[in-house]
């Protein structure tokens, strides 16, 4: 069983010297889960009136905390832990209502208040019909150590029952909890929901103790997927972005590559970054296009993503009805049986099982406040950024 020892964390980690004392001391701040971006008054007139309140948003990352947004009770609490987007043709209770075939679940940037991203799931709800579940975590921080993925999926299927595939789809730490997501649930081959990934200014990482996580192989064609960045992006660690794209399944006529000209980190939400200068030591760069503007490409990158998985579903419901096994059609693309022995899981895994055990020990608050500790670190230094 491999052990990561103290060197490699440090690798990990990329901490070369401690920050300065005057950012620890503000790093000590996120404990209290006392720091997060807020969203811009745009951004809260775009929210669904039920969240624009900072106390109805501190009620559902409570409920995170507390372990109430996944597992056995996520359907209870679906109402409180996620915004939810809806098109202005969809409904669920009529009795002529055709299922949807496709759905966004959106996962913010860390330390990002999830409002930040209503713009730009309005634009996909309401421009392009797409029905969006934005969850909200503890500390708006999407990712966690002791687990691989968010279990926010279920939430999402109970606000959309008509909903079949959905596209997951991250800012910064967020695409990197979309792509767990989708890793983990390939792992148990469970494909059918998986309607696409979409990550903004993010990349995928195997550093994480979820697995050698990698779509560049065949077996992953079947999959949309766009990787989008932001030519004036200063927060995107721009070598870990580089390192990232042999992992992407750049040779699929599935893959979309692109890049915004002109935009940066924070313009794929509406929040003021002002302080994270300060406390993250992350320069957001300098846009040459709104924000508004910069959301506009997103939302049609992603409908893009989304028209892939709509025709892509159409052929394998044809090929279905043929009696033609499909690659995907089973519920799990063709390989993934020897893409995933037990026994190299588990190895990999020995540094988030680690975590898990600790949290059993001490109970889930002592567990996410060691991850709240660690994420302030690692954000600092550029592990990941938002």
């Amino acid at each position: 069983m491999r052990v990561p020892n103290l060197a490699s964390l440090l690798e990990l980690l990329e901490i070369s010297q401690p920050p300065s004392s005057f950012v620890t001391e503000r790093n000590l701040q996120f404990n209290a889960l006392s720091f997060t971006s807020p969203p811009l008054p745009e951004a809260i007139e775009a929210t669904p009136e039920a969240f624009r309140a900072n106390e109805t948003i501190d009620a559902a990352r409570a409920l995170d905390a507390a372990g109430l947004c996944f597992g056995d009770a996520a359907e209870e609490n679906a109402d409180e832990c996620q915004i939810t987007f809806v098109p202005a043709d969809y409904d669920d209770t009529a009795d002529d209502t055709v299922p949807r075939t496709v759905g966004v679940i959106f996962f913010g940037g860390a330390l990002v208040d999830p409002r930040g991203y209503s713009p730009l799931m309005r634009l996909l709800s309401d421009t392009f019909g797409l029905p969006v579940s934005l969850p909200i975590f503890e500390g708006d921080l999407s990712l966690k150590f002791g687990t691989c993925e968010t279990g926010r999926l279920a939430q999402a299927q109970t606000a959309f029952p008509l909903v079949r595939k959905w596209i997951f789809a991250g800012h910064s730490l967020g695409g990197i909890s979309a792509f767990n997501d989708a890793w983990a649930m390939a792992e148990r081959n469970e494909t059918d929901a998986i309607g696409g990934l979409v990550l903004l200014s993010s990349y995928v990482r195997q550093d994480f103790g979820c697995g050698m996580t990698n779509f560049s192989g065949s077996e992953w064609d079947w999959l949309p997927f766009a990787s989008v960045s932001a030519s004036e992006d200063g927060v995107m660690n721009a070598t870990n972005f580089a390192a990232g794209q042999y992992l992407l399944p750049s040779g699929s006529p599935m893959f979309l590559n692109e890049t915004i000209e002109g935009g940066n980190h924070g313009g794929f939400g509406s929040y003021d970054d002002s302080e994270r200068k300060v406390l993250l030591n992350q320069t957001n760069g300098n846009a040459t296009i709104t924000n508004e503007e910069q959301q506009q490409q997103t939302a049609v990158i992603i409908n893009s993503i989304s028209e892939m998985t709509e025709t892509d579903s159409v052929q394998s419901e044809d090929d279905e009805a043929l009696g033609v096994n499909s690659a995907h059609s089973s519920g799990s693309p063709s390989g993934y049986p020897s893409m995933f022995p037990t026994e190299v899981h588990e190895n990999d895994n020995t540094f988030s099982a680690a975590f898990s055990v600790a949290g059993s020990m001490t109970g889930c608050k002592v567990c996410s406040l060691l991850f709240m500790a660690f994420g302030a670190v690692i954000i600092q230094q550029g592990l990941f950024s938002s």
